[in-house]
């Protein structure tokens, strides 16, 4: 039987085939004997890396072989692998998890508000105290607040299902921009809705809080992705490959 690092080794280069679209959807991927050939393996491995690949859902075991998916039926896990890769599609998926983080936030909020007791809306007040004063430090601090009041408002309205959403978001995301993206070089977005943010909590009103939370990400987003796209540009070797897949 191989061993469990040669599992993931075909693992990962079959994922990264995959998903650079050398294997397009609904194509069939090599027989269980030809990988086996290819990788210098024995096919309970193989069986064991095709394990692996359906529980990203990026591939479906069906009758006459394992075809791939279309990458719109696979996990959310997959969202860190695609940023590894590096290609051109990257501000985008940037600007649509930006979009998804604003808008659970948003209702993050909502629902605390909704629930918290005056304590509670006092502790929520200081945490975003501390994320505006956590402004004009590096970035890093400022995340690390915003994991505080995240965490905060999930202990109020304890909704699991968002929180789990969240942590997978947040440890997909946070890194790999944090690695790609040079740090000396991310500007947080102006203070001015996180100040609308603060006297809307101060005023017990969770819709306006819901509110400029979502601008404040669509500020993020804008910044964001239009440094991500100078450094694109300033690439000089792109690949075009898998642009029009992520459309």
């Amino acid at each position: 039987m191989a061993t469990v690092s040669k599992v993931e080794e075909i693992t990962a280069i079959l994922r990264t085939e995959i998903l650079r679209g050398q294997y397009r959807p609904g194509e069939r991927l090599p027989s269980e004997r030809d990988l086996s050939a290819r990788f210098e393996t024995n096919r309970g491995a193989i069986r064991e890396v095709v394990k692996k690949l359906e529980q990203l859902g990026i591939i479906a075991v069906a009758p006459g072989g394992v075809r791939v998916l279309p990458l719109e039926e696979a996990t959310l896990e997959v969202l860190g692998y695609l940023l590894e890769l590096g290609e051109v599609h990257r501000p985008e998926l940037i600007g649509q998890m930006l979009d998804v983080l604003g808008a659970m936030t948003s209702l993050s909020i909502r629902s605390a508000m909704a629930k918290a007791t005056d304590n509670e809306i006092e502790d929520i007040t200081k945490i975003v105290d501390a994320l505006i004063a956590a402004h004009d430090k590096d970035d890093s601090a400022v995340h690390e607040v915003w994991i505080q009041l995240s965490e905060k408002l999930i202990s109020i309205h304890r909704n699991l299902i968002l929180r789990l959403v969240a942590n997978g978001l947040r440890a997909q995301f946070i890194g790999q921009v944090q690695t790609e993206i040079e740090p000396e070089k991310i500007r947080n977005p102006g203070s001015q809705h996180l100040t609308e943010l603060l006297h809307a909590i101060q005023d017990h009103n969770g819709e306006a809080a819901a509110s400029a939370v979502i601008r404040h990400f669509q500020t993020m987003k804008r910044e964001l992705l239009a440094l991500t796209a100078a450094q694109t540009l300033s690439q000089p070797e792109l690949s075009q490959n898998r642009s029009a897949d992520y459309a």
